[in-house]
């Protein structure tokens, strides 16, 4: 027995073997990564399959709204950094790449288009996120959702999928603006920086639950120990509603057993009050290490 545990697993759209994972009985849902790429043409019939798959579990399209993503290969300097949206921001000022690894610094900025000092350390590629985490930052498309949210949004209602994670959520608005345009739909709200967290009363009233995003969470706040308080936080405020989500069992990735500090940190998050986790991208993506942390999840819960 369990008690109560409920794992979100994150499935690419042709994943080959989405169907067994669904069938697990401590998979609650699936979220569908939709920076994946999807062969043109073929969104609504790929949903549909996805949707059969997953059967009698919740499938979840998660929209990446106002965060920033990197759209094109870019080798700084000599070429500029991409992203999702057209912003201004004060310069010179930090990016944060790979959940913080990795930084750079910005000395102007030309639209959607980053430009960097120095060498980041690597290439970098379409659908890497990056935090610019600082009080200047506007958004200039006055846009939500982008371009690809609205498709997905879109074909989601021909495919009948309801469900729907908001990324980067910081008011009640946000939440509102799907509603507007899906009435019915179920929404987990990312809370994923200082904003989400300010209003995060509110945003939960309107939710349907709530995700800890941690990832770029733990990247946005102002020290990193703020972390802790952050996630008690939201569960507690949340509770019920509250999933946790990323940055799992990366140990996983290398080697075949966990490391002990991936043990502890789901036990910690059980502590709290967690019993709703999100598996993010990382060993999402091959069937063995995903297989295996879904069994020592269970065997930490039991």
């Amino acid at each position: 027995m369990t008690d109560k545990l409920n794992v979100i697993v994150t499935q690419g759209p042709y994943s080959t073997f989405l169907e067994e994972i669904a069938q697990i009985d401590v998979v609650s849902g699936i979220r569908l990564n939709t920076v994946m790429p999807i062969k043109e043409g073929d969104l609504l019939d790929r949903l549909k399959i996805i949707k059969s798959k997953v059967s009698d579990k919740r499938l979840f399209i998660d929209l990446k709204t106002r965060q920033l993503r990197i759209t094109e290969f870019a080798n700084t300097p000599y070429t500029s950094v991409k992203i999702s949206h057209k912003i201004k921001a004060r310069t010179p000022i930090t990016a944060y790449f790979d959940n913080g690894n990795i930084t750079g610094k910005i000395v102007e900025i030309d639209g959607n288009k980053l430009i960097l000092e120095d060498y980041v350390g690597r290439m970098l590629g379409p659908g890497e996120s990056v935090n610019i985490i600082d009080e200047s930052l506007e958004y200039l498309d006055g846009n939500f959702f982008t371009e690809r949210d609205m498709e997905y949004i879109e074909t989601s209602k021909k495919a009948g999928i309801d469900g729907f994670m908001l990324s980067y959520v910081q008011k009640k608005e946000d939440i509102d603006a799907l509603k507007k345009l899906y009435s019915g739909s179920v929404v987990m709200s990312k809370i994923e920086d200082k904003k989400g967290l300010k209003n995060l009363k509110e945003i939960t009233a309107n939710s349907d639950y709530i995700l800890a995003g941690r990832g770029d969470l733990f990247t946005e706040l102002d020290y990193p120990h703020e972390i802790v308080n952050a996630l008690k936080y939201i569960y507690h405020t949340a509770e019920e509603k509250a999933v946790v989500g990323s940055r799992m069992f990366q140990s996983l990735i290398k080697f075949s057993s966990p490391s002990c500090s991936d043990i502890m940190d789901i036990a910690f998050l059980k502590d709290i009050g967690y019993r709703g986790f999100l598996i993010g991208d990382d060993i999402c993506f091959k069937k063995e290490p995903l297989i295996r942390a879904l069994n020592i999840f269970k065997a930490i819960f039991r």
